[in-house]
């Protein structure tokens, strides 16, 4: 599926189903893919639960995004990526010397 036809596809579930219940659904969602990683710690859940999980929050997050400014989201995103870019480096500097 291309991005566009993703944010045509997202738009059409905030259409039909409002903010409100999307964001409960984020919610929802949100605890279920914690449920599974913390069953994963304790060697409770497989892989493929635990990959359902973050699809399903990726997919509500990609949503988010859409409602709240899919523009705005992306650049933040690579921002946070790059700081973390820096930090790894800054790390591996860090512990490389010791």
């Amino acid at each position: 599926m291309t991005d566009t036809e993703k944010v045509l596809l997202y738009t059409n579930a905030l259409d039909s189903w409002g903010i409100e219940a999307q964001v409960a659904m984020v919610m929802e969602e949100t605890g279920e893919m914690l449920s599974a990683l913390a069953k994963a710690r304790r060697g409770r859940v497989t892989k493929d639960e635990i990959i359902t999980e973050l699809v399903d929050v990726s997919i509500m997050m990609e949503q988010m995004a859409v409602y709240f400014g899919l523009d705005e989201f992306r650049e933040e995103k690579d921002h946070k990526l790059s700081r973390l870019k820096e930090r790894l480096k800054e790390w591996k500097e860090k512990h490389n010397n010791e």
